[in-house]
């Protein structure tokens, strides 16, 4: 048990220092698209509440031609009503599954959208982590050129080199000096480039070939086409008959109870209504009255014009389109994959070109060494070889940055998340 919390100790450190990418987390694109992502969310919540309340409330004045007119002292001169429906929706069924459906669509975009933001960083955040590495090798070469430089001007010196050498040498350590602050420059401005995006201080983290998904923009013409087939599908719907069943119970004078049901959305609505002033029984001539006390009402009704049937056409033709838009888009994802697969295979090809490169140049700069210990080689020339050496990592470092680029390429073209990013 001692040696497990000593391990555990031991890896602490490491399992609470995270990664490079973390700062994405907190990036103000990335917050917006968590909100449009839970806007569109709560969107499907309120589409798909199985029951709904609806309080309205009538206020009327009212005006009197009475015979005799003193008829109407004794007639009421406001009258108000007030109505408490509920409305259940116990499936989803034409409008009303129209709506829902619009809502997951919209929801389903926000997701893309939230995917598609969140990739662009992660590939912003790898690119700027590798050109940071580049930027401190390029300060590092500089600097040795630099030295390079100047110790080349010292020998030139010290063997009394004409005056034309003695110039070109001091040209070269004006250069080499010019080319470190531009280094220096570079790094700064990859720093800035990195600021909320990387941490620096941290290593990236294994960024493994992507699953290869359904390309992100294939996803979005699919919901297009879904979008365009529910417009289409309430078009038609507009122009078929409407049917409406209502069943009224009246309780009294001012209290009535009412069930209806539409076929646009077989939404069954109960609703209670209070009115003031009550309603008065009907007189019969010759005497007597009578009262209703339950009321069944069957309408039927249907709206024909040309802008119903234009409006079909349009949603027909939109239709249409969004399929068309799916299959170019199914050709252009294929192309486009194969270019980015074609673009990743010649960058793993210089990035083993370059491992080789540096590894040759770790073996010339050994056998440079111990030639300068046996004598047989100026220490000139050991600089010299160091600055190759500096060189190839730099070179490296560019392939490995450019094989990562390619990688997050990929992974912008599915939409897909590295692990270490992913919520």
């Amino acid at each position: 048990m001692a040696r497990l919390w000593t391990l555990l100790f031991l890896l602490a450190p490491a399992l609470a220092s995270g990664h490079a990418l973390d700062p994405l987390q907190e990036h103000p694109l990335l917050r917006q698209a968590q909100a449009l992502l839970e806007a569109a969310r709560k969107g499907v919540e309120a589409q798909a509440a199985p029951v709904a309340l609806n309080l309205q409330g009538n206020y009327t004045r009212l005006g009197y031609e009475c015979t005799p007119s003193s008829l109407c002292q004794n007639l009421p001169g406001t009258g108000g009503s007030l109505t408490l429906s509920l409305v259940l929706t116990p499936f989803p069924f034409g409008e009303a599954a129209d709506g829902l459906a619009r809502a997951q669509i919209a929801y389903r975009r926000a997701e893309l959208g939230y995917r598609k933001a969140l990739t662009a960083l992660q590939a912003q955040a790898v690119a700027a982590h590798g050109r940071h590495r580049q930027a401190l090798l390029g300060v590092e070469a500089a600097a040795k050129g630099l030295e390079l430089a100047e110790k080349a001007l010292e020998a030139a010196r010290k063997r009394q080199a004409n005056a034309k050498e003695l110039r070109e040498a001091e040209l070269a350590v004006l250069e080499a000096k010019n080319r470190l602050e531009e280094a220096r420059r570079g790094l700064e401005l990859a720093k800035r480039a990195a600021a909320g995006l990387v941490d620096l201080e941290k290593p990236l983290p294994n960024i493994p070939p992507p699953r290869g998904s359904t390309p992100l923009a294939l996803e979005e013409a699919r919901l297009s086409v879904a979008e365009a087939g529910i417009a289409y599908e309430s078009a038609l719907r507009a122009l078929l008959p409407q049917a409406q069943a209502s069943y009224l119970l009246y309780l009294s004078g001012n209290d009535t109870l009412a069930l209806t049901l539409s076929s646009r959305s077989l939404q069954p609505t109960l609703s209670y209504t209070r009115q003031d002033p009550a309603r008065q029984p009907t007189a019969v001539p010759g005497g007597g009255s009578y009262r209703t006390q339950e009321e069944l009402r069957l309408s039927l009704s249907l709206t024909l014009s040309p802008g119903l049937l234009e409006a079909l056409e349009a949603a027909t033709f939109q239709k249409q389109g969004a399929e068309e838009a799916l299959r170019a888009t199914e050709v252009q994802a294929g192309l486009q994959e194969a270019t980015l697969r074609h673009a990743l295979q010649g960058a793993e090809a210089a990035l083993a070109l370059a491992r080789k490169r540096l590894a040759a140049q770790e073996q010339a700069y050994e056998e440079v060494r111990q030639r300068l210990a046996l004598g047989l080689e100026s220490p000139l020339a050991l600089l010299q070889a160091e600055l190759s050496l500096v060189q190839a990592r730099l070179g490296l470092a560019q392939a490995e940055s450019e094989y990562r680029n390619r990688l997050m390429d990929l992974y912008q073209f599915y939409g897909e998340l590295l692990p270490e990013v992913a919520p």
